[in-house]
């Protein structure tokens, strides 16, 4: 074992060693603070994601580049959920606008009728 293996496998144990407190926190008490789909977690996964994935790719982690692809894959769902959400939102917008916008030209077709009469 060289020199760059033995301070990878340092820095690997180091790191899951770091990781612990994390992943008490976001198993224990995120889920009882904020839901699934709160900003507050979504932000945490996401910088748990990053960490994991550079530890990954700085100490070699094949157990860190999974626990991302976990994390990816679990809070992906979560994503696509409130994106879903806020297009439909924006689609019910826009139909409310377009109703008044018909609307309004509907009355302004009719005074102009009236007024060609």
């Amino acid at each position: 074992m060289g020199v760059a293996a033995a301070a990878r496998g340092v820095g690997r144990l180091q790191y899951r060693l770091a990781r612990v407190p994390f992943d008490l926190f976001n198993d224990a008490i995120m889920p009882v603070l904020f839901d699934n789909g709160a900003a507050a977690r979504l932000a945490y996964d996401w910088v748990l994601i990053e960490c994991d994935k550079t530890a990954a790719i700085l100490f070699d982690d094949d157990s860190a580049a999974a626990h991302a692809q976990l994390l990816r894959q679990r809070s992906a769902a979560t994503r696509y959920a409130i994106a879903r959400r806020q297009r439909q939102i924006l689609r019910e917008t826009e139909i409310v606008a377009l109703d008044r916008h018909r609307a309004r030209f509907r009355e302004r077709r009719r005074k102009h009728a009236r007024n060609t009469d």
